[in-house]
């Protein structure tokens, strides 16, 4: 392509510029002369001051403008100059511009990555900033056709104050891959900054070399404003009954130096985790939206505000959303319990194959929001130290039910054999009246497929029971722990828990050692040798209430306080009716019987050992 072709093209540019005027290419009215302002937090926004020559090409001087420092990568670096410089070692008098009196200018006939950034201080970690720039690139020349993506144009902020445009902490704008124009006047970002410093870029990406000069990539920058932004959430129903319900974002507060103009909303389905615009530059300020039931629902809102220099820049928005809301739909809530009553945190209960997952807060508690279905579901529980009963199993939810489901694990150290009771009696001896031993039912349970009933009706009375003997060895306070549901239509029963503990302790006897001595502790002497233990035995006696309705957990103390407990224990559970002649009904379900330490203890405490020399 000839010179003269080039700079024809260069002069029809230029004619069609002057006859449209600098307002018809961007709104913004911005004396040559304005650096900060009150709102305005940039040094020389519009490029119109530029620092000492630091290079020249083809006789012209490269400049970088004030305030500003250059950067390229990936190519060959280009040449920055002030476009009033190139216009007139070119002749033809024209300046790209869209305020003031100039602009920047990066050229080259190579490919390259490069633009401008300023690094701004003082600002106030966790408020939101826009920075917006316009941009104009030239693929060889002016002339037609326009050739379109061959040059990007795009905006950054580093909110930590870096000043490496390649860092992954650089929040960058759509990119704009138009070819001659009209300026890019949309390309614009925000953030919430990270610390007092944050840092903005202007960048064109240029892949493409030219068939060689006159033949040059051209980008212009001009018209940059960095400024804080206004604030506005979008507020929601924490819950919802209906699937459709109001949102509103009407609490915008303008930022220093104009006014707000319109918002931008968007929602987010949790089951779903993907943003959706919902609403952009609209001026209303709520609107009714409508789900499905069960899901949950985010919501954000930025603000767009108008600046006294006619520039639009627009709020971050928040990462995880402004408020949310649950379309009310099925929900498994319930606490996690230690075998003696106390909370466990940190317990994982799931919903079998599917990724219904929670965690037990601190007070062990936890929820499950579902989707409606008709499957009957399974519930699960797990717990890094302590066991878990089995799955509750048959779960079925209507559309809005809330079905609350406690869990009480199991003690690491349980001596409890086949304490669920799952489809066997192993471990376990009956005792009492063989007519009406216990026996495995499949309901009522409390987890699992089966549960022990003891117990029925007969007008003839009866007694009734069973009991396993284990043993127990350092085992820290241990609890006896189980589930029980009664079933009690007369008057004259009765429901006993019987405990035979028996401790075994250390007996000595013999000639005195020293290693013995060493462990009789200050003032003690141990002047005997362990030969035997010494047994001691005593029965403990509980009867649960028999009016509580439906499943209810109890436990009881061996009376071990503060303390490891080594030694057997007998755990009878013993049911009993009197004759009645209206065939009245004692009947007890147990399941998820368990014996060993409770949370917590022995505590210990390592005090640092300091050595002095005197």
């Amino acid at each position: 392509m000839t010179v003269s072709k080039v700079l024809a093209r260069l002069g029809l540019l230029a004619v069609l510029c002057l006859l449209l005027g600098p307002a018809s290419l961007l709104a913004v009215d911005q004396s040559p002369d304005v650096l900060a302002s009150s709102y305005q937090l940039l040094s020389n926004p519009g490029m119109e001051v530029y620092q000492a020559p630091y290079d020249d090409y083809r006789g012209a001087d490269c400049q970088v403008a004030q305030g500003w420092e250059r950067f390229w990568y990936e190519y060959p670096e280009p040449y920055w100059m002030d476009t009033r410089e190139f216009a007139a070692r070119l002749g033809t008098g024209w300046v790209e511009k869209i305020e003031g009196t100039t602009s920047q200018m990066i050229i080259s006939t190579e490919p390259y990555t490069a633009g401008l950034w300023q690094r701004v201080s003082g600002l106030t970690p966790g408020v939101g900033y826009g920075f917006h720039a316009a941009m104009l690139t030239i693929f060889e020349s002016s002339a037609p056709p326009d050739v379109d993506g061959t040059m990007v144009k795009q905006v950054g902020i580093d909110p930590t104050g870096g000043i490496d445009p390649q860092a992954a902490t650089v929040r960058w704008s759509e990119a704009d891959d138009n070819d001659e124009g009209p300026w890019s006047i949309d390309l614009r970002t925000a953030v919430f900054a990270q610390s007092p410093a944050m840092t903005v870029f202007i960048r064109v990406i240029s892949p493409h070399a030219t068939d060689g000069w006159p033949l040059i990539n051209q980008s212009f920058l001009d018209s940059a404003i960095l400024a804080r932004t206004p604030v506005v959430a979008a507020t929601s129903p924490a819950v919802s009954e209906a699937v459709a319900f109001p949102v509103a974002w009407d609490n915008a507060v303008a930022a220093p130096g104009g006014g707000v103009v319109s918002y931008d909303v968007q929602w987010l389905d949790e089951s779903e985790g993907v943003w959706h615009d919902w609403w952009t530059r609209t001026s209303e300020t709520e609107a009714e939206f409508r789900g499905e039931r069960g899901h949950t629902y985010h919501f954000r809102a930025r603000a767009w505000q108008r600046y006294e220099n006619n520039a639009h820049l627009y709020g971050p928005y928040r990462p995880q959303g402004d408020t949310s809301t649950w379309i009310r739909g099925p929900r498994l809530t319930g606490r996690v319990l230690s075998n003696s009553g106390g909370a466990i945190a940190g317990a994982t209960v799931a919903v079998s194959s599917t990724e219904y997952v929670a965690m037990t807060d601190a007070h062990g508690g936890y929820e499950l929001k579902l989707l409606p279905t008709e499957n009957l579901l399974a519930l699960t529980v797990s717990h890094p130290v302590w066991l878990a009963p089995a799955p509750v199993q048959g779960i079925a939810l209507g559309p809005t039910e809330t079905l609350t489901v406690p869990w009480v694990l199991r003690p690491p150290d349980d001596a409890i054999v086949n304490g669920g009771f799952e489809g066997t009696l192993a471990g376990w001896s009956s005792l009492g009246d063989v007519t009406m031993a216990p026996s495995l039912v499949p309901e009522p349970v409390h987890s699992g497929q089966h549960a022990l009933a003891l117990g029925g009706s007969s007008p003839a009375g009866f007694s009734t029971g069973l009991s396993q003997t284990v043993v127990l060895t350092g085992s820290w306070e241990p609890a006896l722990s189980f589930w029980y549901q009664p079933e009690v239509t007369g008057a004259d029963a009765s429901f006993q828990v019987v405990l035979t503990v028996v401790t075994r302790t250390l007996a000595y006897g013999g000639p005195a050692t020293a290693p013995l001595d060493a462990l009789a502790g200050p003032g003690r002497s141990i002047t005997e040798p362990l030969t035997s233990t010494v047994e001691a035995s005593r029965t403990l006696v509980f009867t649960p209430p028999l009016q509580a309705e439906g499943w209810r957990h109890q436990w009881y103390s061996l009376g071990q306080s503060d303390r490891s407990f080594t030694g057997t224990a007998t755990i009878e559970f013993h049911v009993e009716h009197v004759p009645d002649a209206t065939e009245a009904t004692t009947a007890i379900y147990l399941d998820e019987v368990s014996l060993g330490r409770t949370a917590g203890g022995p505590w210990r405490i390592y005090l640092p050992s300091v050595t002095r020399s005197y």
